[in-house]
């Protein structure tokens, strides 16, 4: 017997309860920030704590009904979830912030760098810190808590697939029960454990809150397809004799792209090729995988079994000093940097860009969206004229600079899961009464809700 699709509500703010209301205050007809407030028989909720991704400044003030969250529950570390718990700290706010484990130690990371990208110094950082610490509680996947001490009110965390200790948050009051998917990974991604589909049925699901962000179209290409087209790209571009420049994200494309790589070379296909893992928060990200390792899917966890480490092979090198990646460019011998940011909005990459992009011989890889107005936009639409008419060039570093080089676009490796499978994962749900997207845009949004009937 077919069950029948619960309703789905699209860019709408706030979802009443039967004991209360969810609001949010931010994503809820854009992607970032995501910030979601829960009311519950006079119980307050702050859902992740974010801020705009690509900006260095955390914002000073957030929407006021955030200052008074009895606790705040953070689905992922990534810096549209958390980036705005600088400010809530800075106002004095002395309440429980829950997250895994391993998502409070990249909370710590991003919000560290953060800081520090502001201008901030190495006491301020360390101040921050202290207090993030005194305030945190790490929670497992599986085991409710209650958030509030003596309240009749519990939380569950349950595995989410985004990034490492990833989570969606299961509130479940006297009155009602409510789930928020958080960011959703796809099924079979590399290292991480695909979402929690295993619910009890033993209470209905007033309101379940879904991303949305890629609720307007399916991925193509699945890991084995992605790792194919990496190896033809890396082959390709060998044979110009150039580097091959990787913009990445440091929190998930950069360990996913670690563990691509580790496969060919392991595999006996890739040789000879250096590899320089050039983003400081990448290597810090990446040292935390490794530290909660036990999160890893089945096929990583057996390669740690015969003491293959899914994210370091021979001819992999980390680079933690500037002097160093500044050495980088001038190695005579094909190599691959893998350098932040993503978007080539700022880090490392730009430099590696600014030298290089004027020269026919260098390839540039990219492995994640490109916003527009964002210079990776940029120099992906400088390269597709070129092939018809003579090269452009593209703002970076405060320098115009000529795009020669060689681009691709590796697709497949999105960390969030396509329509088909948000439509998988929220029919594994039992007893829904109506569903709330959030954390996408207004097209994406009404897509899904136009398909999903």
């Amino acid at each position: 017997m077919t069950q029948t699709r619960p309703p789905i509500v699209v860019c709408t703010k706030t979802h009443d309860l039967p004991n209360g209301r969810v609001s949010f205050l931010g994503a809820a007809q854009t992607v970032t920030p995501a910030m979601s407030l829960v009311e519950l028989d006079g119980i307050t909720l702050l859902v992740d704590c974010g801020a705009e991704p690509g900006r260095d400044n955390t914002p000073t003030e957030l929407p006021d009904d955030a200052y008074e969250a009895d606790a705040v529950l953070l689905t992922h570390g990534h810096l549209d979830h958390v980036g705005g718990i600088s400010a809530l700290l800075a106002s004095g706010f002395n309440a429980p912030i829950y997250g895994t484990s391993a998502t409070l130690a990249i909370a710590r990371i991003v919000l560290g760098d953060s800081i520090r990208l502001r201008g901030g110094r190495h006491r301020d950082v360390r101040a921050f810190l202290g207090g993030f610490d005194h305030m945190a509680r790490a929670m497992k996947y599986d085991e409710p808590f209650s958030p509030i001490a003596s309240r009749d009110l519990q939380v569950t965390f349950r595995e989410a697939g985004h990034i490492l200790g990833s989570a969606s948050v299961e509130i479940v009051s006297p009155g009602s029960r409510i789930l928020f998917s958080g960011d959703l990974g796809r099924p079979k991604s590399p290292i991480l454990r695909d979402y929690n589909t295993t619910w009890d049925d033993s209470k209905p699901f007033d309101l379940v809150v879904m991303e949305s962000t890629y609720g307007d179209r399916v991925h193509e290409d699945g890991p084995d397809q992605v790792r194919e087209n990496l190896f033809e790209i890396i082959e390709r571009a060998r044979a110009d004799g150039g580097h091959i420049l990787v913009p990445a994200f440091a929190i998930g494309r950069t360990q996913a792209i670690i563990y691509h790589l580790d496969n060919l070379v392991e595999s006996g296909r890739l040789e000879n090729l250096p590899v320089a893992v050039d983003t400081p928060m990448g290597l810090r990200v990446t040292e935390t995988y490794s530290v909660f390792n036990k999160l890893f899917d089945e096929e990583a966890l057996d390669k740690l079994s015969r003491e293959d480490d899914p994210l370091d092979f021979k001819g992999l090198y980390a680079v933690r000093k500037g002097r160093d990646s500044r050495r980088l460019r001038d190695m005579k011998q094909t190599m691959l940097i893998i350098a932040g940011s993503g978007m080539c909005t700022g880090g490392r990459i730009v430099e590696h860009l600014v030298e290089l992009l004027p020269y026919s011989e260098t390839n540039v890889l990219f492995v994640g969206y490109q916003a527009h107005g964002t210079p990776g936009r940029a120099i992906i639409g400088a390269a597709e004229r070129a092939k018809d008419g003579p090269s452009e060039t593209v703002k970076l570093g405060g320098a115009n600079v000529p795009v020669r080089a060689k681009v691709d676009v590796l697709h497949g490796l999105s960390a969030h899961a396509d329509r088909k499978e948000l439509a998988a994962w929220l029919d594994a749900i039992p007893g829904v009464q109506k569903v709330a997207l959030h954390h996408g845009d207004v097209d994406a949004q009404n897509s899904f809700q136009k398909w999903y009937k």
